[in-house]
């Protein structure tokens, strides 16, 4: 052993290495001590003991050790004497005679720290006789791993990771000489909430300012008189106790004595209930000496009066059971006051079950996860040295974050992953996150573990169950549990009570560390305190079932991701035969939701046996045979998945499906009958897609029947008796020629989707007195020419995109209404106007269509692309209201025969619309947002005359006057005339764009995106954009804009714009699109003080309960646009001055543009 070279060091050994001789002797623990002694580090291991000396010895050379190595490995727990040995270490560690570093070889430390897995189960398998010892070495297992150490990895380099223990244990041997103590490098994990990386001083906590803030809000002394009770809940670990220690600090001072009960749960494990009122006795009355409780029913009685005196805060932390708090404050409810409590006084109860608090709190307050920033800082403090600056490397920075994501803001599980992750390397980072990655840990089992083990053993099954199910719809679990045992589904509320499970818009969910400790349960052969059934996920574990080396009968769920396998492979047809507990067996495949084709695929060469009768969900993707085995009993079966299978029928004869309620065969092309679902009397969802043998329904029974979805089945001719539960109906794509008369008495339908029934040539008229009915699908119904009368109806989406309709149907309740690819219609009913619901109009390709008449002002999307024919459009195109409305696009690209006068009139539209859009966003949200709220284009190649400034160009630059924006600008319009060039190349797609960018003189440039429009072509027809085209926007003045006029408001400075418009498309290829001319117009106010006879004409009156603006137009910006609008007009157009002054005069009332005139802009720009 080499000679220590340090004179203040003890000559014997300053290293003592706790390990399991059986998996580390030869191999690592050589290697280590090699590397130990080379650095002139004396070490002691069992190998250096003299031979005949008590094992009791080893006892000792800890003692005079000044670090030990705890190194956990497979078979640590095996050992007693390692146990024994550790037991020690943490003895002399809590004393401060030893520093004790733990190594986790090739083991995860939650494993470690939560005695799980196999790790777990060698340790409950000890035979020990003295109970107490295997309790105090348990105690050892928790709290030796909760501090900072190593973690070797499968792949981890040996020699790296021997370095790093050589140079931990240097630092370690150095703190203890410089400090003459010894020190744990860190607190236990039951301190976890106040330790620091040095501990010392407290550790910082992270969104607890809004915590308590929120807190304090349901305690509010002013606010509520009386006692105050608040429960706390939140999940395992989420930082509930955290939050009371700083509650309880903050509020102490508002009372005359306050009472922090903590850990209850243990204490009432560990003593009696009887304990719990004398500790609230004497932190209430510490004058007390020995204070004494009358009864457990009437804890305070003789010292009532005392307490009665003072208001006082009592805080309740860690309550597991109802009967604790009863011990502690006395059976009460929220209607009988405590008799022994002074009103005024609060009271907080913090437990990780919110059922026990029904009935006794006031309020609840659930403790969230923490938001990402404050998550970051959380791992950040504890995964780098408190007084160390953060490296700046933004390899760092990412891979924090994408630890910070692992955990989903819960802070316990960010303390630890931060504190592994203290002082390692950049690579060690990056190891690790591929490992989490390929195989994650939950670092919050032990806390969860505790909530796990009070569970019953009904819910334990649940629970396990529910994370094979999370994110479905909460109806189709309770389903799935209790189609056997209907007491199952109220095992649900009680899990959410608990916090282990939560429901989200009707799907039950798990935190991601939740759902990782669930698998972490079923990957152990047994589930300690639970049932020993297994779920089953690896392909191997189900080969291992095949081989008898995983007993069948404790499967209870087999869910094969075939995305993972490789090919196929096959199965012995007796493979589930003695799986009598099976209940869910799931063959898919997770790398498309909608399970299309794969080419992996389990096959069944000889056959299947399926004795089975409790499985309740089955799905097999691309299910091998042509029908499920004749000894299967559907008796249980709830969900029924088949798609792309080779069925043709689903079993023999008649089976009793008493709770059958989903079933999913589509895609099963040899599918012919379903007359197995003759008794399925429950079934509630019937999917036949892609069935293409299917030609009829027969012997099905229908009755529950709420959606039927027959789309593509090509061969699918007579339609059945409907029944008249019936929701939704998909019959697309069938060979159906007609709907049979009773559909009149589909009473709840909803929805009935017809889309490609190309011999459908007409609706019964009962399809007019649905009152449910809400959308109406005949799209590419090519024999359909007319409509039955549809009054009573309260349609609101009716697509005929595609059909022979000659006239427009014009329903009062219709919102979106789609006529596109229609070559009949001529003409749109002048009544439509009086359509007040209608949002969405589809016009597209009727090429027939010679005029649009007046519109309703609800009308928010115009779609009149390839309308070929369209010549006028009526004045006023639509009468424009005073509301807020999201992104509202009228669109009239390809009308190649738009008449001069129908082009101005959607110009005039534009401008009414972007002003009347303006005053209504200030008037709702002060414009604070930034969006585009209009947008239109048209055939043509000039930017509209009410544009204050335009450029030749994509590019558009700006000097604007001082003061441009006066505190009363609303909006920015903006103008692309755009070519394309190449008009014999297709386009599916472009989109126009401006990046606006702006700056304050002697400031920085600010820029900002805004959209301009955008267009898409319609399925494979081909398209061209035939001419030039002109696109509008208007957009609400960005934010930017905003704080720009707060700061330079009394300055007097010049702000310069710079404007750059670009056309992007589907294709690479350069030169289709060219921007000609571009346009800016800034949009203020109107004028509260005149009306002008424009808006009194075409548009609906404001609302008086509207706010008016509190500024008028300023006279010199009237002045400067006519003027504009007078030298300009005679060079565009061929009209008359007379003419042009009469359009002006009645344009500038409506819209007032920028304070600079265009020719002024060609003088300053």
């Amino acid at each position: 052993m080499a000679a220590s070279s340090s004179s203040d060091l003890p000559p014997q050994h300053q290293v003592f290495i706790n390990f399991r001789g059986e998996d580390l002797r030869l191999g690592f623990i050589s290697h280590l001590v090699e590397a130990l002694e080379n650095d002139n580090i004396n070490v002691f291991i069992d190998n250096y003991a003299d031979k005949g000396e008590p094992l009791e010895t080893l006892l000792t050379k800890i003692q005079e050790s000044r670090i030990a190595l705890a190194i956990f490995s497979g078979k640590y727990t095996e050992s007693t004497w390692c146990l024994r040995e550790l037991a020690m270490i943490k003895d002399c560690v809590e004393k401060g005679k030893l520093v004790a570093i733990p190594i986790f070889y090739k083991l995860d430390p939650s494993t470690v720290r939560g005695v799980r897995g196999q790790f777990g189960d060698a340790f409950r398998d000890l035979e020990e006789p003295d109970l107490t010892q295997k309790k105090e070495w348990k105690k050892a297992l928790k709290w030796i791993p909760d501090l900072i150490g190593i973690t070797v990895h499968e792949k981890s380099p040996e020699s790296e990771i021997l370095n790093e223990i050589v140079k931990e244990v240097k630092k370690a041997l150095k703190k203890v000489s410089l400090e003459g103590t010894l020190k744990a490098s860190v607190d236990p994990l039951e301190s976890i909430y106040t330790r620091t990386s040095s501990g010392g001083e407290k550790d910082k906590t992270f969104g607890i300012k809004e915590r308590i803030k929120e807190l304090e809000d349901k305690l509010d002394l002013v606010k509520y008189k009386g006692t105050r009770v608040i429960g706390v809940v939140g999940m395992p670990g989420i930082g509930k106790t955290t939050l009371l220690k700083e509650f309880t600090e903050t509020w102490k001072g508002k009372f005359f004595r306050h009472a922090l009960i903590d850990q209850i749960r243990e204490k009432a494990n560990n003593f009696r209930l009887e304990c719990l009122p004398t500790l609230l006795l004497e932190k209430i009355l510490p004058e007390l000496n020995n204070p004494q409780i009358d009864s457990i029913e009437e804890p305070y009685k003789t010292h009532k009066g005392l307490l009665r005196e003072r208001k006082v805060l009592v805080v309740l932390d860690d309550v597991s059971g109802r009967e604790q708090i009863y011990a502690l404050l006395g059976k009460y409810d929220l209607h009988n006051k405590h008799e022994w409590i002074k009103d005024g006084s609060r009271i907080v109860i913090a437990t990780n079950d919110m059922s026990l608090l029904k009935g006794l709190v006031h309020d609840t307050y659930v403790v969230r996860q923490l938001n990402h920033r404050d998550s970051l800082q959380l791992f950040r403090h504890h995964a780098f040295h408190y007084d160390q600056a953060i490296p700046s490397k933004m390899d760092f920075m990412k891979l924090s974050d994408e630890f910070v994501h692992y955990t989903r803001g819960h802070p316990l599980a960010l303390k630890i992953l931060g504190r592994e992750l203290y002082e390692k390397n950049i690579k060690h980072w990056e190891t690790k996150l591929k490992i989490l990655a390929q195989s994650p840990t939950t670092y919050i089992g032990e806390v969860v573990q505790v909530s796990y083990d009070e569970l019953s053993s009904a819910q334990k099954d649940v629970f396990l169950d529910l994370a094979c199910f999370r994110s479905q719809d909460v109806d189709y679990v309770e389903s799935l549990l209790a189609s056997s045992d209907p007491e199952s589904t109220e095992v649900i509320k009680p899990l959410k009570n608990k916090f282990l499970i939560d429901t989200y818009d009707g799907r039950v969910e798990m935190h991601d560390l939740l759902y990782t400790f669930s698998r972490e349960l079923d990957l152990k052969s047994s589930t300690h305190g639970g049932s020993k059934q297994r779920r089953v996920w690896q392909h191997q574990d189900i080969i291992n079932v095949q081989q008898k080396t995983m007993g069948a009968t404790d499967v209870r769920g087999i869910f094969l991701d075939l995305y993972e396998m490789k090919g196929e492979t096959s199965l012995d047809p007796e493979h589930f035969k003695n799986m009598c507990n099976l209940r869910y067996l799931k063959l898919y495949n997770s790398h498309c939701p909608h399970e299309c084709e794969t080419n992996n695929k389990v096959n069944l060469p000889d056959g299947l046996k399926l004795p089975l009768k409790e499985v309740r969900c089955l799905h097999w993707l691309k299910f091998p045979l042509d029908e499920l085995p004749n000894d299967f009993d559907p008796i249980n079966l709830v969900d029924l998945k088949l798609p792309y299978s080779e069925i043709e029928r689903l079993w023999e004869g008649f089976k009793d499906t008493p709770v059958l309620k989903w079933v999913d065969l589509n895609h099963s092309s040899k599918l012919c009958s379903v007359s197995g679902l003759s008794k399925a009397r429950n079934l509630q969802r019937l999917n036949l897609e892609g069935c293409t043998s299917l030609e009829s329904l027969q012997h099905v029974n229908l009755i529950s029947l709420k959606t039927l979805t027959l789309s593509n089945c090509s061969n699918f001719k007579e339609f059945p008796l409907i029944p008249e539960n019936l929701e939704a109906l998909y019959l697309d794509g069938t060979a159906i020629s007609q709907l049979p008369d009773n559909v009149v008495n589909l009473k709840r339908l909803v929805l009935l989707y017809m889309k490609d029934c190309r011999l459908l040539e007409n609706i019964p008229t009962g399809v007019g007195d649905l009152k449910s009915l809400q959308k109406l699908v005949l799209s590419g119904c090519l024999k359909l020419h007319e409509l039955p009368e549809m009054k009573k109806s309260s349609l609101k989406i009716l697509l005929l995109d595609g059909t022979s309709i000659k006239s427009m149907p014009l329903l009062p309740s219709v919102q979106c209404l789609c006529l596109s690819r229609n070559d009949q219609i001529s003409y749109i009913p002048a009544r439509i106007n009086q359509v007040s619901q209608l949002t969405r109009l589809d016009l597209k390709y009727c090429t027939k269509l010679t005029s649009v008449p007046e519109l309703p002002p609800t009308l928010q999307y115009l779609d009149a692309h390839g309308c070929s024919s369209l010549k006028n459009v009526a004045k006023p195109l639509v009468r424009v209201m005073l509301t807020v409305q999201n992104h509202c696009t009228f669109n009239f690209t390809n009308c190649g025969n738009l008449d001069q006068a129908a082009k101005e009139e959607i110009q005039s539209y534009a401008q009414r619309k972007c002003q009347l859009l303006s005053d209504a966003r200030r008037h709702y949200n002060g414009g604070r947002s930034s969006e585009a709220l209009f947008s239109t284009c048209f055939p043509g190649c000039e930017v509209p005359s009410w544009f204050g400034h335009e450029a030749v160009g994509s590019l558009l630059q700006r000097k604007l006057l001082p003061h441009w924006h006066v505190k009363r600008l609303s909006g920015i319009a903006l103008c692309a005339v755009v070519s394309f060039l190449d008009r014999k190349y297709d386009i599916s797609c472009f989109s126009v764009t401006c990046t606006f960018k702006i700056k304050v003189e002697g400031k920085s440039w600010v820029p900002f995106t805004c959209p301009i429009g955008v267009w898409t072509r319609e399925g494979d027809k081909n398209d061209k954009i035939e001419s030039d085209h002109v696109f509008i926007s208007y957009i609400s003045c960005p934010h930017t804009i905003r704080c720009l006029e707060d700061e330079n408001s009394d300055k007097c400075k010049f702000s310069e714009v710079s404007l750059e418009f670009t056309v992007t498309g589907s294709t690479t290829r350069i030169g289709i699109f060219k921007v000609l001319k571009c346009g800016l117009n800034l949009v203020y106010e109107n004028d509260k003080n005149k009306n002008s006879s424009h808006v009194e004409k075409y548009d609906v009156p404001v609302k008086a309960s509207f706010e008016e603006p509190e500024h008028g137009i300023m006279e010199e910006e009237r002045n400067i646009n006519k003027t504009r609008s007078d030298d300009r007009r005679a060079k565009k157009k061929r009209k008359t001055r007379r003419d042009d002054i009469m359009i002006i005069s009645t344009v500038t009332q409506t819209c007032v543009s920028s304070v600079t005139p265009r020719m002024e802009d060609k003088l300053i720009g």
